[in-house]
């Protein structure tokens, strides 16, 4: 399984060509998203129609945010369960971890538990998980 981050999905949505290359060589690979990326993901476009100043602002948050939904719809979307909530527990604990940030972390748990790869442009920030698999398909 390969699970693409928050960056790395937004990439994909613009067009980059590198991400939709490797996406298209995937070998068949189930490729999806975690709940934490579809959170963030709808988050932002929420923010975007809480801080419409105008008629015309609304519209292109609407469209945005539907959009973003239809996005989300099409990756299947991976939750915590048991294995990456252990994950967690012992991560957090760790000194080392603390400059994670907590998305980043949980998003981490969940490849963990999957054995899966998480594909990110932010790489130093998961480098250093242990048995976590990690590929930039941006630069």
């Amino acid at each position: 399984m390969i699970l693409l981050d928050t960056d790395t999905l937004t990439l994909f949505d613009h067009g980059h060509e590198n991400v939709r290359r490797r996406m298209a060589n995937s070998f068949g690979l189930p490729v999806a998203i975690t709940v934490v990326t579809r959170n963030e993901s709808l988050l932002g476009r929420a923010a975007n129609l809480l801080k419409a100043a105008d008629e015309a602002e609304l519209r292109i948050a609407i469209v945005r945010l539907l959009h973003a939904e239809k996005l989300l719809a099409s990756f299947p979307i991976i939750g915590f369960d048991d294995a990456a909530i252990a994950h967690f527990d012992r991560l957090r604990k760790q000194k080392n971890f603390k400059k994670i940030g907590r998305p980043d972390l949980l998003i981490a748990c969940i490849a963990l538990a999957r054995n899966a790869l998480l594909v990110t442009r932010n790489t130093k920030d998961y480098r250093d998980i242990p048995g976590l698999r990690i590929e930039n398909w941006v630069d």
